[in-house]
């Protein structure tokens, strides 16, 4: 049922796919509690991955695809009624830098909390796989100083996002500050299932 669901949240929704450029540099934001678990619309889905050698470890992996919203209102106030919950607020500012392979940011939620995220995904429009590693820090500041020094800054990005659950889906509606509305769906998979499952939901 929660699948009918978010193809109702969806249906008018949102005007053609975006990928969020970075780049983007805004004013602070206050301090905001971090989210229950892991961000515009887009799928993320959770499986097992490794990369190919010998020693690598599994990376957890996503599915997801992004695009603006037409109507964040609407969009709220649908996925309010589908989750049954007013939604968790949680107040970003991600610094992405420069790296060799993959993507790498620190996200700082602006209450003496962070994660330091590398995740590698192609940059294509539509359903796409990410797989990613999350370290938390306790000290965002700190650490962004030290990745300044040694990689260099390659873009900033502030937002507000609204945090919904529908099921295995995890729906976030992003006011990103000088791009505008967007929204995010992250499928949470369960272990037994596969990318192309994570796709269909």
């Amino acid at each position: 049922m929660w699948r009918s669901r978010l193809s109702a949240l969806l249906r008018g929704q949102f005007g053609g796919f975006s990928r969020l450029p970075l780049g983007v540099v805004s004013c602070s934001q206050t301090a905001a509690g971090a989210p229950p678990r892991r961000e515009c619309f887009a799928v993320k889905s959770s499986t097992g991955s490794n990369r190919n050698t010998e020693n690598s470890r599994v990376m957890p992996s996503n599915v997801e695809i992004k695009a603006k919203v037409s109507d964040p209102a609407r969009f709220a106030e649908k996925a309010a009624q589908l989750s049954q919950s007013e939604g968790t607020i949680i107040r970003q500012h991600d610094t992405f830098f420069n790296c060799s392979q993959g993507r790498l940011k620190l996200r700082d939620f602006m209450n003496g909390s962070g994660q330091l995220i590398f995740y590698e995904r192609p940059d294509t429009d539509g359903p796409k796989l990410s797989r990613y590693s999350i370290s938390p820090t306790n000290d965002p500041s700190s650490l962004r100083a030290v990745l300044s020094d040694a990689l260099e800054v390659k873009g900033e990005v502030r937002k507000e996002r609204r945090l919904f659950l529908i099921g295995q889906t995890r729906v976030h509606l992003d006011a990103v500050e000088g791009l505008g509305n967007y929204m995010e769906l992250e499928v949470v998979m369960r272990p037994e299932q596969t990318v192309e499952e994570g796709q269909q939901v």
